[in-house]
Protein backbone atom coordinates (compact mmCIF):
# COMPACT_ATOMS: atom_id res chain seq x y z
CA UNK A 1 0.00 0.00 0.00
CA UNK A 2 1.72 3.35 -1.26
CA UNK A 3 2.07 6.17 1.47
CA UNK A 4 -0.13 8.95 0.74
CA UNK A 5 2.22 11.88 1.25
CA UNK A 6 1.33 14.57 3.36
CA UNK A 7 3.05 17.94 3.56
CA UNK A 8 5.87 17.84 4.84
CA UNK A 9 6.24 19.96 8.01
CA UNK A 10 9.20 22.50 7.96
CA UNK A 11 12.63 22.50 9.57
CA UNK A 12 11.60 24.32 12.82
CA UNK A 13 8.53 22.44 12.91
CA UNK A 14 10.46 19.14 13.14
CA UNK A 15 12.95 20.32 15.42
CA UNK A 16 10.36 21.07 17.55
CA UNK A 17 8.74 17.74 17.14
CA UNK A 18 12.06 16.40 18.37
CA UNK A 19 12.82 17.71 21.09
CA UNK A 20 9.07 17.52 22.43
CA UNK A 21 9.38 13.22 21.88
CA UNK A 22 13.11 13.09 23.50
CA UNK A 23 11.13 14.66 26.27
CA UNK A 24 8.14 11.71 26.08
CA UNK A 25 11.21 9.27 26.28
CA UNK A 26 12.71 11.30 29.07
CA UNK A 27 9.52 11.24 31.63
CA UNK A 28 8.62 7.98 30.65
CA UNK A 29 11.51 6.41 31.94
CA UNK A 30 12.12 8.84 34.82
CA UNK A 31 8.56 7.37 36.06
CA UNK A 32 9.59 4.07 36.05
CA UNK A 33 13.23 4.70 37.69
CA UNK A 34 13.32 6.90 40.57
CA UNK A 35 11.48 4.18 42.93
CA UNK A 36 13.94 1.30 41.77
CA UNK A 37 16.93 2.12 43.40
CA UNK A 38 14.67 1.70 47.03
CA UNK A 39 13.58 -1.53 45.96
CA UNK A 40 15.43 -2.84 49.01
CA UNK A 41 13.50 -0.16 51.14
CA UNK A 42 10.43 -1.33 49.93
CA UNK A 43 11.37 -4.82 50.19
CA UNK A 44 11.91 -4.16 54.03
CA UNK A 45 9.10 -2.03 54.62
CA UNK A 46 6.42 -4.41 53.30
CA UNK A 47 8.00 -8.02 54.68
CA UNK A 48 8.09 -8.66 51.07
CA UNK A 49 10.14 -12.10 50.47
CA UNK A 50 12.30 -12.55 47.50
CA UNK A 51 9.82 -14.15 44.71
CA UNK A 52 6.87 -11.94 46.35
CA UNK A 53 9.14 -9.04 44.72
CA UNK A 54 10.03 -11.17 41.80
CA UNK A 55 6.19 -11.54 41.48
CA UNK A 56 5.55 -8.37 42.18
CA UNK A 57 7.75 -6.48 39.07
CA UNK A 58 6.30 -9.81 37.15
CA UNK A 59 2.84 -8.34 37.70
CA UNK A 60 3.94 -4.89 36.06
CA UNK A 61 5.41 -7.13 32.89
CA UNK A 62 2.12 -8.75 32.96
CA UNK A 63 0.43 -5.52 32.30
CA UNK A 64 2.28 -4.37 30.00
CA UNK A 65 1.58 -7.68 27.66
CA UNK A 66 -2.08 -7.25 28.48
CA UNK A 67 -2.57 -3.71 27.41
CA UNK A 68 -0.12 -3.51 24.38
CA UNK A 69 -2.75 -5.44 22.53
CA UNK A 70 -4.27 -2.16 22.38
CA UNK A 71 -2.08 0.34 21.56
CA UNK A 72 -2.20 -0.26 18.13
CA UNK A 73 -5.76 0.63 17.88
CA UNK A 74 -6.24 3.38 20.04
CA UNK A 75 -2.95 4.94 18.45
CA UNK A 76 -4.35 4.33 14.71
CA UNK A 77 -7.91 5.96 15.95
CA UNK A 78 -6.70 9.34 18.15
CA UNK A 79 -2.71 9.28 16.77
CA UNK A 80 0.62 8.86 18.61
CA UNK A 81 0.35 12.35 19.81
CA UNK A 82 -2.32 12.25 21.94
CA UNK A 83 -2.06 8.54 23.18
CA UNK A 84 1.27 9.29 24.56
CA UNK A 85 0.41 12.28 26.11
CA UNK A 86 -2.83 11.00 27.70
CA UNK A 87 -1.60 7.69 29.26
CA UNK A 88 1.20 9.54 30.57
CA UNK A 89 -0.73 11.87 32.33
CA UNK A 90 -2.98 8.49 33.17
CA UNK A 91 -0.04 7.11 34.98
CA UNK A 92 1.00 10.25 37.07
CA UNK A 93 -2.01 9.72 39.89
CA UNK A 94 -0.56 6.04 40.08
CA UNK A 95 2.95 6.63 40.67
CA UNK A 96 2.59 7.71 44.69
CA UNK A 97 0.49 4.22 45.30
CA UNK A 98 3.90 2.71 44.77
CA UNK A 99 5.25 3.99 48.14
CA UNK A 100 1.86 3.52 49.62
CA UNK A 101 0.89 0.12 48.76
CA UNK A 102 0.58 -2.02 52.23
CA UNK A 103 1.53 -5.03 51.12
CA UNK A 104 2.80 -6.96 48.02
CA UNK A 105 -0.51 -7.84 46.37
CA UNK A 106 -1.41 -4.17 46.65
CA UNK A 107 1.80 -3.29 44.78
CA UNK A 108 1.96 -5.76 42.01
CA UNK A 109 -1.55 -4.91 41.55
CA UNK A 110 -0.18 -0.76 41.39
CA UNK A 111 2.67 -1.85 39.27
CA UNK A 112 0.26 -4.24 37.18
CA UNK A 113 -1.26 -0.67 36.08
CA UNK A 114 1.79 0.94 35.50
CA UNK A 115 3.03 -1.64 33.37
CA UNK A 116 -0.02 -1.21 31.15
CA UNK A 117 -0.44 1.97 30.71
CA UNK A 118 3.53 2.43 29.82
CA UNK A 119 3.07 -0.19 27.52
CA UNK A 120 0.89 2.23 25.03
CA UNK A 121 2.82 4.70 25.77
CA UNK A 122 5.63 3.25 24.31
CA UNK A 123 3.92 1.93 21.98
CA UNK A 124 2.84 5.63 21.11
CA UNK A 125 6.15 7.66 21.78
CA UNK A 126 7.81 5.11 19.11
CA UNK A 127 5.82 5.02 16.63
CA UNK A 128 5.30 9.66 16.99
CA UNK A 129 9.36 8.95 17.11
CA UNK A 130 9.38 7.06 13.96
CA UNK A 131 6.85 9.85 12.04
CA UNK A 132 9.35 12.55 13.12
CA UNK A 133 12.31 10.22 11.62
CA UNK A 134 10.30 9.49 8.36
CA UNK A 135 9.56 13.45 7.92
CA UNK A 136 13.13 14.53 8.61
CA UNK A 137 13.46 12.72 4.93
CA UNK A 138 11.85 15.36 4.16
CA UNK A 139 13.65 17.94 4.80
CA UNK A 140 17.38 16.39 3.45
CA UNK A 141 18.13 14.54 6.80
CA UNK A 142 18.99 11.07 6.30
CA UNK A 143 20.57 10.20 9.36
CA UNK A 144 19.19 7.94 11.93
CA UNK A 145 17.60 10.06 15.11
CA UNK A 146 15.61 6.89 16.59
CA UNK A 147 18.83 5.91 18.62
CA UNK A 148 19.02 9.29 20.59
CA UNK A 149 15.71 8.61 21.21
CA UNK A 150 16.26 5.77 23.03
CA UNK A 151 19.52 7.84 24.69
CA UNK A 152 17.12 9.89 26.03
CA UNK A 153 14.93 7.54 27.47
CA UNK A 154 18.74 5.85 29.22
CA UNK A 155 19.31 9.29 30.22
CA UNK A 156 15.39 9.33 32.34
CA UNK A 157 16.69 6.47 34.27
CA UNK A 158 19.92 7.99 35.31
CA UNK A 159 18.24 10.84 36.20
CA UNK A 160 15.81 8.86 38.14
CA UNK A 161 18.23 6.64 39.78
CA UNK A 162 20.28 9.69 41.07
CA UNK A 163 16.55 11.01 42.23
CA UNK A 164 16.38 7.86 43.92
CA UNK A 165 19.28 7.51 45.47
CA UNK A 166 19.55 11.38 46.96
CA UNK A 167 15.66 11.32 48.15
CA UNK A 168 16.58 8.16 49.83
CA UNK A 169 19.74 9.49 51.92
CA UNK A 170 17.92 12.96 52.85
CA UNK A 171 15.01 10.26 54.18
CA UNK A 172 12.08 11.69 51.92
CA UNK A 173 9.31 8.80 51.50
CA UNK A 174 9.29 6.57 48.24
CA UNK A 175 5.39 8.24 48.10
CA UNK A 176 6.35 11.74 48.38
CA UNK A 177 9.38 11.10 46.32
CA UNK A 178 7.06 9.86 43.09
CA UNK A 179 4.52 13.05 43.82
CA UNK A 180 7.69 14.98 42.85
CA UNK A 181 8.61 13.13 39.95
CA UNK A 182 4.93 12.92 38.43
CA UNK A 183 4.64 16.66 38.94
CA UNK A 184 7.80 17.20 37.16
CA UNK A 185 6.94 15.12 34.62
CA UNK A 186 3.82 16.56 33.97
CA UNK A 187 5.28 20.09 33.64
CA UNK A 188 7.73 18.59 31.24
CA UNK A 189 5.07 16.73 28.66
CA UNK A 190 2.40 19.89 29.11
CA UNK A 191 5.48 22.18 27.93
CA UNK A 192 6.27 20.16 25.34
CA UNK A 193 3.40 18.61 24.05
CA UNK A 194 2.36 21.72 22.34
CA UNK A 195 5.18 20.61 19.63
CA UNK A 196 4.10 17.12 18.97
CA UNK A 197 3.21 16.44 14.92
CA UNK A 198 -0.87 17.35 14.68
CA UNK A 199 -3.24 14.99 13.47
CA UNK A 200 -3.60 10.53 13.39
CA UNK A 201 -0.52 8.92 12.05
CA UNK A 202 -0.04 7.44 8.14
CA UNK A 203 -1.49 3.94 7.95
CA UNK A 204 1.92 2.95 6.11
CA UNK A 205 5.18 4.71 5.61
CA UNK A 206 6.12 2.61 2.75
CA UNK A 207 6.96 4.81 -0.25
CA UNK A 208 5.39 4.26 -3.78
CA UNK A 209 7.75 2.73 -6.49
CA UNK A 210 7.05 1.64 -10.21
CA UNK A 211 8.19 -1.68 -9.62
CA UNK A 212 7.11 -3.13 -6.26
CA UNK A 213 9.24 -6.07 -6.64
CA UNK A 214 12.82 -4.63 -7.31
CA UNK A 215 13.89 -5.51 -3.72
CA UNK A 216 14.54 -2.69 -2.32
CA UNK A 217 14.69 -2.81 1.60
CA UNK A 218 12.57 -0.14 3.00
CA UNK A 219 13.94 1.92 6.18
CA UNK A 220 13.03 -0.55 8.80
CA UNK A 221 12.88 2.40 11.06
CA UNK A 222 10.17 4.04 9.24
CA UNK A 223 8.35 0.98 9.48
CA UNK A 224 8.19 -0.65 13.22
CA UNK A 225 5.29 1.14 13.57
CA UNK A 226 3.31 0.79 11.02
CA UNK A 227 1.39 -2.47 11.47
CA UNK A 228 -0.18 -4.42 8.72
CA UNK A 229 -2.67 -2.57 6.82
CA UNK A 230 -4.00 -5.40 4.42
CA UNK A 231 -5.50 -8.64 4.16
CA UNK A 232 -2.05 -10.26 2.46
CA UNK A 233 -0.19 -8.16 5.11
CA UNK A 234 -2.28 -10.16 8.29
CA UNK A 235 -1.34 -13.37 6.81
CA UNK A 236 1.74 -12.10 6.58
CA UNK A 237 1.53 -11.72 10.79
CA UNK A 238 0.37 -14.87 11.31
CA UNK A 239 2.85 -16.96 8.90
CA UNK A 240 6.35 -15.10 10.65
CA UNK A 241 5.99 -17.35 13.40
CA UNK A 242 6.75 -19.95 11.54
CA UNK A 243 9.95 -19.49 10.25
CA UNK A 244 12.76 -20.91 13.02
CA UNK A 245 14.64 -17.62 12.62
CA UNK A 246 12.19 -15.20 14.27
CA UNK A 247 12.19 -17.82 17.39
CA UNK A 248 15.96 -17.55 17.57
CA UNK A 249 15.99 -14.19 16.96
CA UNK A 250 13.26 -14.28 19.92
CA UNK A 251 15.45 -16.12 22.35
CA UNK A 252 18.42 -13.71 21.40
CA UNK A 253 15.95 -10.65 22.40
CA UNK A 254 14.20 -12.24 25.60
CA UNK A 255 18.38 -13.23 26.95
CA UNK A 256 18.94 -9.33 26.16
CA UNK A 257 16.32 -8.42 28.12
CA UNK A 258 17.16 -10.18 30.59
CA UNK A 259 20.47 -8.65 31.06
CA UNK A 260 19.18 -5.27 30.80
CA UNK A 261 16.69 -5.33 33.59
CA UNK A 262 17.94 -8.07 36.35
CA UNK A 263 21.26 -6.27 37.35
CA UNK A 264 19.73 -2.68 37.98
CA UNK A 265 16.82 -3.84 39.60
CA UNK A 266 17.90 -6.22 42.06
CA UNK A 267 21.02 -4.26 42.48
CA UNK A 268 20.13 -2.66 45.65
CA UNK A 269 18.71 -5.80 47.17
CA UNK A 270 21.97 -7.43 46.58
CA UNK A 271 24.14 -5.01 47.72
CA UNK A 272 21.97 -4.83 51.24
CA UNK A 273 22.30 -8.50 51.77
CA UNK A 274 26.30 -8.10 51.32
CA UNK A 275 26.12 -5.35 53.87
CA UNK A 276 26.55 -2.13 51.31
CA UNK A 277 26.21 1.05 54.01
CA UNK A 278 22.25 2.18 52.97
CA UNK A 279 23.75 5.31 51.40
CA UNK A 280 25.41 3.00 48.46
CA UNK A 281 23.34 0.84 47.77
CA UNK A 282 20.84 2.84 44.64
CA UNK A 283 24.83 3.09 43.08
CA UNK A 284 24.19 -0.47 41.30
CA UNK A 285 21.29 0.92 39.53
CA UNK A 286 23.26 4.44 38.48
CA UNK A 287 26.00 2.75 37.39
CA UNK A 288 24.11 0.42 34.83
CA UNK A 289 21.75 2.96 33.89
CA UNK A 290 24.59 5.40 33.24
CA UNK A 291 26.59 3.14 31.42
CA UNK A 292 23.83 2.16 29.36
CA UNK A 293 22.89 5.57 28.28
CA UNK A 294 26.77 5.74 27.01
CA UNK A 295 26.84 2.67 25.27
CA UNK A 296 23.27 3.88 23.27
CA UNK A 297 24.70 7.14 22.50
CA UNK A 298 28.14 5.30 21.21
CA UNK A 299 26.62 2.45 19.55
CA UNK A 300 26.28 3.41 16.04
CA UNK A 301 29.92 3.87 16.01
CA UNK A 302 30.74 0.98 17.58
CA UNK A 303 28.71 -1.13 15.64
CA UNK A 304 29.78 0.41 12.33
CA UNK A 305 33.37 -0.46 13.21
CA UNK A 306 33.03 -3.81 14.47
CA UNK A 307 29.73 -5.38 13.27
CA UNK A 308 26.99 -6.48 15.34
CA UNK A 309 27.57 -9.79 15.80
CA UNK A 310 31.59 -9.18 16.37
CA UNK A 311 30.69 -6.10 18.83
CA UNK A 312 27.77 -8.83 20.27
CA UNK A 313 30.33 -11.44 21.37
CA UNK A 314 32.90 -9.15 22.58
CA UNK A 315 30.69 -7.02 24.55
CA UNK A 316 28.40 -10.22 26.30
CA UNK A 317 31.98 -12.23 27.23
CA UNK A 318 33.33 -9.14 28.91
CA UNK A 319 30.02 -8.70 31.24
CA UNK A 320 30.16 -12.71 31.95
CA UNK A 321 33.26 -12.14 32.95
CA UNK A 322 32.99 -8.78 35.40
CA UNK A 323 29.45 -9.37 36.07
CA UNK A 324 30.18 -12.98 37.44
CA UNK A 325 33.70 -12.00 39.21
CA UNK A 326 32.26 -9.20 41.00
CA UNK A 327 29.36 -11.75 42.67
CA UNK A 328 31.48 -14.74 43.30
CA UNK A 329 33.88 -11.93 45.02
CA UNK A 330 30.79 -10.32 47.05
CA UNK A 331 32.59 -6.96 46.21
CA UNK A 332 30.45 -3.62 46.40
CA UNK A 333 32.85 -1.51 44.09
CA UNK A 334 33.69 -4.56 41.64
CA UNK A 335 30.03 -5.22 41.79
CA UNK A 336 29.82 -1.43 40.79
CA UNK A 337 32.38 -1.92 37.66
CA UNK A 338 30.35 -5.34 36.47
CA UNK A 339 27.01 -3.23 36.12
CA UNK A 340 28.37 -0.51 34.29
CA UNK A 341 30.17 -3.19 32.21
CA UNK A 342 26.81 -4.96 31.25
CA UNK A 343 25.00 -1.84 30.86
CA UNK A 344 27.55 -0.56 28.65
CA UNK A 345 27.66 -4.09 26.56
CA UNK A 346 23.93 -4.62 26.54
CA UNK A 347 22.81 -1.06 24.90
CA UNK A 348 23.10 -2.54 21.26
CA UNK A 349 21.41 -5.68 21.56
CA UNK A 350 17.54 -4.65 21.58
CA UNK A 351 18.39 -2.64 18.34
CA UNK A 352 20.60 -5.06 16.41
CA UNK A 353 17.97 -8.02 16.80
CA UNK A 354 15.12 -5.29 15.91
CA UNK A 355 17.57 -4.51 12.54
CA UNK A 356 17.57 -8.16 11.78
CA UNK A 357 13.77 -8.78 12.72
CA UNK A 358 13.29 -5.80 10.15
CA UNK A 359 15.56 -7.92 7.29
CA UNK A 360 13.49 -11.26 7.69
CA UNK A 361 13.97 -12.69 3.69
CA UNK A 362 10.23 -12.61 2.47
CA UNK A 363 8.66 -10.60 5.68
CA UNK A 364 7.77 -7.21 5.72
CA UNK A 365 9.58 -5.06 8.06
CA UNK A 366 7.27 -4.13 10.37
CA UNK A 367 5.71 -7.00 10.59
CA UNK A 368 9.18 -8.62 11.61
CA UNK A 369 9.49 -5.88 14.38
CA UNK A 370 6.26 -6.17 16.06
CA UNK A 371 6.27 -10.00 16.09
CA UNK A 372 9.86 -9.66 17.88
CA UNK A 373 8.54 -6.80 19.92
CA UNK A 374 5.93 -8.70 21.45
CA UNK A 375 8.16 -11.75 22.19
CA UNK A 376 10.56 -9.89 23.99
CA UNK A 377 7.72 -8.99 26.52
CA UNK A 378 8.05 -12.54 27.38
CA UNK A 379 12.07 -11.31 29.16
CA UNK A 380 10.29 -8.78 30.94
CA UNK A 381 8.03 -11.20 32.86
CA UNK A 382 10.82 -14.11 33.23
CA UNK A 383 13.35 -12.36 34.45
CA UNK A 384 11.71 -11.06 37.74
CA UNK A 385 10.36 -14.63 38.65
CA UNK A 386 13.54 -16.49 37.92
CA UNK A 387 15.54 -14.30 39.80
CA UNK A 388 13.02 -13.97 42.86
CA UNK A 389 12.96 -17.66 42.69
CA UNK A 390 16.62 -18.44 42.93
CA UNK A 391 17.06 -15.62 45.96
CA UNK A 392 14.54 -17.34 47.73
CA UNK A 393 16.85 -20.38 47.63
CA UNK A 394 20.25 -19.61 46.88
CA UNK A 395 20.39 -16.33 47.68
CA UNK A 396 19.99 -12.63 45.39
CA UNK A 397 23.68 -13.29 44.20
CA UNK A 398 22.18 -16.65 42.40
CA UNK A 399 19.64 -15.11 41.00
CA UNK A 400 21.56 -11.92 39.46
CA UNK A 401 23.70 -14.71 38.24
CA UNK A 402 21.01 -15.81 35.64
CA UNK A 403 22.18 -12.35 33.27
CA UNK A 404 25.77 -13.85 33.81
CA UNK A 405 23.96 -16.84 32.36
CA UNK A 406 22.18 -15.32 29.85
CA UNK A 407 25.44 -13.33 28.58
CA UNK A 408 27.42 -16.40 27.70
CA UNK A 409 24.73 -17.69 26.00
CA UNK A 410 24.21 -14.92 23.70
CA UNK A 411 28.11 -15.03 22.69
CA UNK A 412 27.13 -18.49 20.13
CA UNK A 413 23.63 -17.66 19.69
CA UNK A 414 24.53 -14.00 18.14
CA UNK A 415 24.94 -15.50 15.16
CA UNK A 416 21.37 -14.94 14.52
CA UNK A 417 22.20 -11.63 13.27
CA UNK A 418 22.88 -12.36 10.04
CA UNK A 419 21.99 -9.18 8.70
CA UNK A 420 25.16 -6.77 8.30
CA UNK A 421 24.49 -2.81 8.29
CA UNK A 422 25.95 -1.96 4.39
CA UNK A 423 29.29 0.04 5.31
Amino acid sequence: MPYIRAVTPNRTTLQRARIAVSILFFTNALTLSAWLPRLAELQSDLGMSDIEVGAALAAGAAGGVAAGISAGPLINRWGSNRIAVITLFALLPVLPFIGLAPGAWMLGFVLLIVGGLDAVMDAAMNSHAMRVQHDMKGIGVNRSILNTFHGFWSLGTVAGGLIGVATAAIGLSIAWTMTIVAVLCGVLVLSARAWLLPGVDPDSFLESTDDPTDGAQPDPGSLAAAGPVSATERQAASRVLAQPIIWGLGAFIILAVMIEDIPGRWSSIYLTDIGTPAAYVGWGFVAFTAAMTAGRFLGDRIVDSLGERRWTRIAMAASAVVLGSSLIAQSTWLFLVGCAVTGFGVATLFPAAMRAAAHLPGVRPATGVATLSWLSRAGFVTAPLAVGAIAEGLGVGWGIGVAVVAAIALVPLSAILKWEKTR
